[in-house]
């Protein structure tokens, strides 16, 4: 029942990243762009709006989702037609399709949601009112997810998962780096960092009166491509449409939330 905080606030991240890539394109001039962009972001988090959103509900369907994608891209000077605007819903739609696919842990989400509230922050740092819209978003964000146990994350992944289950629009940009394969499917990395505090495959660990007494490690194929996580947010979440793709320092020098709650039990 809280999918939809999640699903929101990332396309709705993502939306904002294209956008800004489109008037970047269009040459348009810098104080316009930034009007352009701090109205969006302003109607995405007004404060009524990010109450709604946060209370507990079932999953909007794809057109419910859609329309209100409509709505918050036209919230400024900005005019898109159907075609662009469907153009936009599938970028967002796969964009947000790829993380949620490609985070280790359920938990890591969260710390998606993060870095995209981040990278707006910085985009619209000198509108301090906007600012403050944020803010009050990752306190929402905290409350709401801050003490959710695990398997309530995994059943709210799954819930996402189900969302986009078949959408498998071709994005160039990730046919290009490999993210995603011919057919539309989103590649799944068999390598990377482990969610903090997981073990390598092929750990075995032994138990005895509630206790572990003995650890060892099979033989099994991949495991030496996987590296204990160290509790750095992921980079997921982060802008895709800069030139060099590299993830934003508030994201890939924070750590990451989950680690933050770990440390404080």
């Amino acid at each position: 029942l809280m999918a939809m905080p999640l699903l929101i606030v990332n396309m709705g991240g993502e939306m904002v990243y294209i956008l800004e890539q489109r008037l970047q394109a269009q040459k348009i001039p810098e104080l316009k762009q930034q009007k352009v962009l701090s109205d969006v972001v302003r109607t995405m988090y007004y404060p009524r709006f990010i109450e709604e959103l946060f209370k507990p509900q079932e999953m909007y369907s794809l057109q419910s989702t859609r329309q209100i994608f409509d709505r918050l891209a036209h919230s400024s000077i900005m005019r898109l037609n159907e075609s662009s605007m469907d153009k936009l819903f599938d970028l967002m739609a796969m964009g947000f399709k790829y993380q949620v696919i490609s985070c280790t842990s359920p938990q890591e989400l969260v710390d998606i949601t993060c870095n995209h509230l981040d990278v707006l922050k910085a985009w619209v740092s000198s509108h301090a009112t906007v600012v403050e819209l944020l803010d009050e978003c990752a306190r929402q964000l905290e409350l709401a997810y801050g003490g959710m146990p695990k398997h309530e994350f995994s059943a709210l992944r799954q819930s996402l998962c189900n969302f986009f289950q078949d959408r498998k629009v071709k994005v160039s940009l990730f046919l290009h780096d490999g993210t995603q394969n011919n057919d539309g499917s989103i590649v799944v990395s068999a390598h990377g960092h482990l969610p903090l505090g997981s073990q390598k495959p092929g750990t075995v660990r032994y138990f005895s009166g509630g206790a572990e007494v003995n650890r060892t490690q099979e033989q099994t194929v991949g495991a030496n491509a996987w590296v204990p996580g160290d509790g750095t947010r992921t980079h997921l979440g982060g802008n895709v449409y800069v030139k060099d793709r590299v993830a934003t320092p508030p994201a890939s020098q924070a750590k990451s939330t989950y680690a933050q709650r770990l440390s404080r039990l």
